[in-house]
C-alpha cells in the first residue's frame, strides 16, 4: 500500500509539473513528502553516477557499492515517485497536444490565466524591490521577448520550408532532416531541461512554466506524442522518420534534466541563499515576458496537418473570444485555489 501511495503521489506531482503555473514542489509539500524528496535528490552526485556505472561491470564489490549507493539516495522512493510522474506525462501529453491543435486560443487563454496569477507567488517571496531587482527583472523580460520574436521568425521559415517555397534558410536548416531539431534547438532543450528540473523541486516555482517561457513546452509534448503514436509501427519493424527527431529531442531534454539534478539544483540553491531577491526577480521577469508568447490570438498556417503560428493579431468580438476569456478566468481560478490549498 505504501508503494501504491507513493506512485499516486508521483502521479499527482507529475500532473502539477505538466500544468504551467502549478508547482510540483508545492504539491510535494502539501502531500507531506517534500523534505524526503529534497533530501534524496541532494544526495545524488557524481559519485552516484560513478558507483552505478561501476555496478554495470557486474563485479561483486562494484555491485555491492552500487546497491549501497541506491539505498543511500533512497532510490526506491524516487523510483516510485518518478514512475508516477512519467505515467502522468504519458497520459496527458496527447490531451494537451489535441487541445493545442483543435482548441488553440482557449488553451493559450487558460495557460495565460495560470501564469498571470502565478506571478503573485514569487512576488510574495520578495523581501525588497529596489533598482537592482528591477534591472534583473527587465533583463529577464527582454530575454524572453527576444526568444519569442526569434521563434516567430523561425515559424515563418518553417511554413516556407514545408511548403516548398524559396526561403532564406541557412544551410544548417535546409540540409537537415525534415522534422529534426537544429543544434540551437537541441541546446535550448538541454538548458530548458536543466532549468526546469531545478525549478520543479522549488515550492511556488513551476518547471513547466519555464519550459513554456523558453518555447520548448509544446514541442516537447509533441515529441512525446509522436513517439507514442509511432510505437505500433515500431513493433512491426517500421521506423518512421518523425520519430528520429522526437527521440533526439526527448533524449537531449532528459540529459539536461540529469545535468540539472547533478549540478544546476546546487547552483540554484546557492543563488537563492546568496542572492535571493535578485534570483526571484529574474524568475518574475521570465513569467511576465512569457505572457507575450502566450497571447492566444494568432495568424497561422496549416502545413501537413500541423498548425504553425506566425503572428499575433487582435481578437474579434465573437464566440471564440468569449470562450478564450472563460478559459483564462478558469486558469486564474485554478492557481488561486491551489495557493489557498498551499496556505
Amino acid at each position: 500500500m505504501d508503494s501504491l501511495r507513493l506512485f499516486i503521489n508521483g502521479f499527482l506531482i507529475g500532473i502539477a509539473n505538466i500544468i504551467p503555473g502549478m508547482s510540483g514542489g508545492t504539491l510535494a509539500l502539501v502531500l507531506g513528502i517534500y523534505e524526503r524528496l529534497i533530501g534524496a535528490l541532494r544526495r545524488i552526485g557524481l559519485s552516484t553516477v560513478k558507483k552505478l556505472l561501476g555496478g554495470a561491470t557486474f563485479k561483486k564489490n562494484a555491485l555491492e557499492e552500487a546497491q549501497a549507493e541506491l539505498r543511500r539516495i533512497d532510490f526506491g522512493f524516487l523510483a516510485l515517485l518518478g514512475s508516477g510522474a512519467i505515467a502522468a506525462l504519458l497520459l496527458t501529453s496527447k490531451l494537451i497536444v489535441y487541445l493545442l491543435n483543435d482548441h488553440h486560443d482557449a488553451t493559450y487563454g487558460f495557460f495565460s490565466g495560470l501564469i498571470l496569477i502565478s506571478i503573485l507567488i514569487p512576488v510574495r517571496m520578495l523581501k525588497a524591490f529596489r533598482w537592482k531587482e528591477l534591472l534583473v527583472l527587465l533583463i529577464a523580460v527582454t530575454l524572453i521577448l527576444s526568444l519569442s520574436v526569434g521563434t516567430g521568425a523561425k515559424q515563418l521559415d518553417r511554413v516556407a520550408y514545408k511548403s516548398g517555397m524559396e526561403t532564406t534558410l541557412d544551410s544548417e536548416v535546409s540540409e537537415r532532416v525534415p522534422g529534426a531539431p537544429t543544434y540551437w534547438e537541441l541546446l535550448l532543450f538541454f538548458g530548458s531541461g536543466a532549468l526546469a528540473i531545478s525549478a520543479m523541486i522549488l515550492p511556488g516555482i513551476s518547471g513547466s512554466f519555464l519550459m513554456l517561457a523558453l518555447g520548448v513546452y509544446f514541442p516537447l509534448l509533441t515529441a512525446i506524442n509522436t513517439i507514442l503514436e509511432g510505437i505500433p509501427a515500431l513493433l512491426k519493424g517500421i521506423f518512421e522518420q518523425p520519430m528520429l527527431g522526437s527521440l533526439l529531442t526527448i533524449s537531449v531534454t532528459a540529459a539536461g534534466c540529469l545535468f540539472g539534478l547533478l549540478a544546476f539544483t546546487r547552483l540554484l540553491n546557492y543563488l537563492l541563499e546568496r542572492y535571493r531577491n535578485l534570483t526571484i526577480s529574474f524568475l518574475i521577469g521570465l513569467m511576465v515576458g512569457s505572457l507575450y508568447g502566450l497571447w492566444p490570438f494568432r495568424e497561422f498556417a496549416m502545413v501537413d496537418g500541423e498548425r504553425i503560428d506566425t503572428a499575433h493579431i487582435l481578437p474579434q468580438l465573437d464566440m471564440n473570444l468569449l470562450i478564450t476569456m472563460a478559459a483564462f478566468l478558469v486558469g486564474c481560478g485554478v492557481i488561486y485555489s491551489f495557493t489557498r490549498l498551499e496556505n
